[in-house]
């Protein structure tokens, strides 16, 4: 009965070996591999692999293909460390780009998708969504200098809508094109003004309305950050003024409305009356 039993267990033994042996520096079409491989000569288990583009893989394999966890270079000179399938990384991994940049992630099909973090070299963080393997969709981003964003991203820029902090906290929130303000949005200053309005090219430009924290309230057309065309301007105390401006400054005629309700006509040059 032992001799029998020990001949079943050589025999298990012996076929394991058949269906899972080492086989190394095995010289592919594309590379060398160095591990394990199954009966049906199938690259099986942990395994190194050499391939002649540079690259190398280390890690598990199954089916003849990178399956499960490993770690890959590229000859371009970035790293990739994370889950792989049916060989390509597929599933959580950090990906090291020779730039310096670290995206620690989701990928799909060898390309980052779905939630992550992308950390730049020179200290900007993203985190939010990844699209196709470019920062689009909702997420944080949080500067090196201080400053941060929540909000729409498209290819890496701001774009959409959001909300941006400066580091000396003033706040905008509104529209944001190619990391540009542009559209309707709303600063807020850190002395407590806002401006509620349109934007071209981080500007304020084109219609709105500034409110002073004294109570003083403009309502009309900007052009680059400044009170200029078509406006009217109403006093914390009631009294109003209706005209032109140019550079902040009153220009030209217009009306002018005292707390008691009298109306006069008023010409003026720079800011100052003339008439």
């Amino acid at each position: 009965m032992i001799r029998i039993t020990t001949l079943v267990a050589f025999i298990i033994l012996w076929q394991c070996q058949v269906h899972a042996q080492s086989s190394p520096n095995v010289k592919y079409i594309n590379g060398t591999y160095d591990g394990k491989h199954d009966g049906q000569g199938n690259r099986v288990g942990f395994a190194v692999a050499h391939l002649d583009d540079g690259s190398t893989y280390k890690g598990n394999w199954d089916a003849n293909m990178r399956n499960g966890q490993g770690e890959g270079t590229f000859p371009n000179g970035d790293r990739y460390n994370g889950e792989w399938k049916d060989d390509q990384r597929n599933g959580k991994g950090i990906y090291y780009f020779k730039n310096g940049d670290v995206f620690t992630g989701s990928f799909v099909n060898d390309v980052m998708n779905g939630q992550g973090v992308y950390r730049y070299a020179n200290g900007d963080e993203y985190a939010g969504v990844v699209q196709n393997g470019q920062i689009t969709g909702r997420g944080a981003c949080h500067y090196a200098n201080g400053e941060r964003y929540d909000g729409e991203m498209l290819n890496g820029k701001r774009t959409g809508q959001g909300k941006y902090i400066y580091k000396d906290g003033k706040i905008y929130e509104g529209s944001f094109s190619e990391d540009l303000k542009v559209g309707r949005g709303m600063m807020l200053f850190t002395t407590g003004d806002k401006y509620v309005g349109e934007f071209t090219n981080n500007k304020r430009t084109g219609q709105g309305t500034f409110y002073y924290t004294n109570g003083d309230i403009y309502e009309g057309q900007f052009v680059n950050g400044v009170m200029e065309g078509s406006g009217k301007f109403k006093w914390a105390d009631g009294e109003l003024f209706i005209g032109s401006w140019k550079n902040n400054k009153r220009q030209g005629a217009g009306k002018f409305i005292s707390k008691a309700g009298e109306e006069v006509v008023k010409t003026y040059s720079m800011g100052v009356e003339v008439n």
